[in-house]
């Protein structure tokens, strides 16, 4: 199976075994996102070591996998096949889970107050 990650001014390839793939990078995401304590900080962590370690194809590896089980959890179910995570598409709707949908709702004031 192949991971591949379009980061808009990057990408990169991980080809992996889909056999205990999915517990695997699940467990990755989630050893991420206790340390970082929230989905974007996960997310951002995995970008910055694809970015500063982009020489080095454990760090990359481990970078995807991480990324992958992220999309397993938040976006959709991973099957046996390859997979590309098109980040610029992905992005914006992990800051703005919303959507659009705030511009009509009576709730848009509120809906980002922290």
């Amino acid at each position: 199976m192949k991971i591949s990650i379009d980061g808009g001014s990057f990408k990169v390839a991980v080809e992996t075994e889909y056999e205990g793939l999915i517990a695997e990078s699940t467990a990755i995401f989630h050893e991420t996102l206790k340390q970082a304590k929230s989905n974007d900080k996960a997310i951002l962590r995995f970008l910055q070591i694809i970015l500063e370690h982009r020489d080095e194809d454990d760090a990359i590896g481990y970078a995807a996998m991480g990324l992958l089980g992220w999309y397993n959890e938040v976006i959709d179910t991973v099957e046996d096949k390859d997979i590309e995570l098109n980040l610029p598409k992905i992005l914006p709707h992990l800051i703005n889970p919303a959507g659009d949908l705030t511009a009509t709702s009576a709730n848009e004031a509120s809906t980002f107050k922290h």
